[in-house]
């Protein structure tokens, strides 16, 4: 559905905003630039949430230059996770790790602990990916940026070699009363859900003798439930089995 579609979706059958209810300079309680921001919202808590955005293609999103000697990165401000990590030319994906992991690996023997035995591997191809360092901070806009660590840093045969990310995102275009035969970023089939959350931002301030603050808590009782149901429809395509098993002598980037 474009803008224009679910803008009158929203004023006229959700919300019943017409303009015999108003009298005054206006014709509506609330402005098209008032609901717009309100659908901008709904479809980037719909996307945080539910993980409905799944993206290997677009190029600022989805690609890393590697440079010499350099561990982390900053992604796009709009990556909420990552999927998965490949060079570019590699079959098969880097593993996927964590900062404990790599950080505080122990000797077989659990009884004896020396820190200088933390695992280390001189600079060059990297093999895995973690993505639960510290958060980094996009200017002045104090944007939360997730980082990606690749472990062990390029070496020079890798540096601006290209790493290339599938991810879970946010929206990146937002939607105004420029482009209102814009679709917004998320899949249609959720386009309907994301306007329980924007009637639900309508009508919290909007108070006729009490009617529509009832209204406005089941709109978002409604927008919770189709949260839950994407993210678990979400979380059915991206699992994956954990291979495990025997004798493997200490710790696997499985």
């Amino acid at each position: 559905m474009t803008l224009e579609d679910l803008l009158a979706e929203l004023r006229d059958n959700i919300l019943h905003d017409r303009s015999d209810r108003v009298s005054g300079a206006t014709d509506y309680l609330w402005s098209d630039a008032t609901l717009i921001r309100y659908i901008n919202e709904a479809q980037r808590r719909l996307a945080r949430r539910g993980l409905v955005i799944r993206d290997g293609t677009t190029p600022a999103v989805c690609e890393v230059t590697l440079v010499e000697d350099q561990e982390t990165y900053d992604l796009h401000p709009s990556v909420v996770a990552v999927i998965s990590a490949k060079l570019d030319g590699d079959v098969a994906d880097l593993g996927r790790t964590g900062h404990a992991m790599l950080n505080a690996y122990r000797p077989a023997d659990g009884l004896y602990w020396d820190p200088g035995a933390l695992t280390s591997l001189p600079p060059g191809k990297p093999l895995a990916f973690s993505t639960d360092e510290e958060t980094g901070v996009d200017g002045d806009d104090i944007a939360q940026l997730v980082k990606l660590r690749v472990y062990p840093a390029p070496g020079p045969d890798y540096a601006g070699d290209t790493l290339r990310l599938r991810v879970v995102r946010l929206p990146i275009e937002e939607l105004t009363t420029r482009t209102l035969k814009a679709k917004p970023e998320i899949p249609e089939d959720y386009h309907l859900d994301m306007l329980d959350w924007a009637a639900y931002l309508a009508l919290r301030i909007v108070d006729r003798d009490g009617e529509d603050r009832g209204r406005a808590a089941d709109f978002r009782a409604s927008f919770e439930d189709h949260v839950r149901e994407a993210r678990r429809s979400s979380m059915r395509k991206l699992f994956a089995p954990t291979p495990w098993g025997f004798g493997r002598n200490g710790w696997t980037w499985g």
